[in-house]
């Protein structure tokens, strides 16, 4: 066998298996437009409709994920408490930037992580009094919830309706008494719940490091303070939630194909990175290191 035939043969395996892989992407995708994708962020909803450039590193590993995939669903803006009506349905659905916890494991399908941030911290702004140093473990963490709201029954913290905040701070919320819970609907996420702390509706907020870093220019004249609460992982993971069909499972199983190679990508990097600050620079390198171990 002449070397120009072996050439010949090795391009048009190479040339066949591309056209195979090709055309079974694309019969994927078009299976995926019959799945009716819902998500409660009008950011990410710019930004997956209309490809927008993102304002975050969450829609930016999305943006990141869905020019890999070759596809970028149709998504519909719904408010977070009509998720469980709508997911129950017999249509294939899925949602966005999702927290698990075994609730919603237990019914739902979850994509490995598409997003990750520096996990929850407990904000306050300087109008109430720092936390007194003995509900504090030697780490400056927050002892509970439950102690600091034992201590001050009065101070409210402020929640949005039906949001889970991942396993560890859901039963901490779990525990506190009724009266210590402040909630609110909506759509929004964190920017609404940082309005309402800084107009005072109470005293707390869950939300993340990023949250604030973005939302604290809008309020010059506030100082913001914050204490990690012991227990919570240092991490927090976003994730694509289905319900359970054949639609659904196939569309899960792309994008984890897809997001084991992401996760040694520049741009899946440069998304975490970008919208972040440098101090938080290394615990999501650290953070990434985990995912491509998955």
């Amino acid at each position: 066998m002449t070397q120009r035939r072996i050439i010949n043969q090795t391009l048009t395996f190479w040339l066949c298996s591309w056209l195979f892989v090709s055309v079974k992407s694309l019969a994927e995708s078009e299976s995926f437009s019959q799945i009716k994708f819902i998500t409660h962020s009008p950011y990410l909803l710019e930004v997956i409709n209309k490809q927008e450039a993102p304002e975050s590193s969450m829609n930016a590993a999305y943006l990141a994920l869905f020019k890999q995939m070759n596809f970028f669903p149709r998504a519909e803006l719904t408010v977070t408490s009509r998720f469980e009506t709508i997911l129950q349905g017999k249509e294939p659905v899925c949602t966005f930037l999702m927290i698990k916890n075994p609730a919603r494991e237990a019914l739902y399908r979850f994509s490995l992580p598409t997003d990750f941030l520096l996990a929850h911290r407990l904000y306050q702004t300087t109008n109430t009094p720092a936390i007194p140093a003995e509900l504090l473990n030697p780490g400056g963490e927050l002892a509970s919830l439950q102690a600091l709201f034992n201590t001050f029954p009065q101070r409210k913290l402020m929640l949005l309706k039906d949001r889970s905040y991942g396993s560890f701070l859901d039963g901490e919320i779990a525990a506190l008494p009724e009266s210590a819970k402040y909630y609110r609907w909506g759509s929004h996420q964190f920017d609404s719940d940082i309005k309402m702390l800084v107009k005072g509706r109470g005293e707390y907020i869950l939300a993340y490091p990023y949250d604030i870093k973005r939302e604290s220019p809008k309020y010059p004249g506030v100082t913001f303070q914050s204490n990690a609460i012991a227990g919570n992982s240092a991490i927090r993971t976003g994730h694509i939630m289905c319900n359970d069909t054949p639609a659904s499972e196939r569309f899960i199983q792309r994008v984890n194909r897809e997001l084991r190679q992401l996760y040694f990508s520049a741009d899946f990097l440069d998304a975490h990175l970008r919208f972040n600050d440098p101090s938080a620079h290394e615990a999501l390198k650290q953070g990434l290191k985990v995912l491509q171990a998955l």
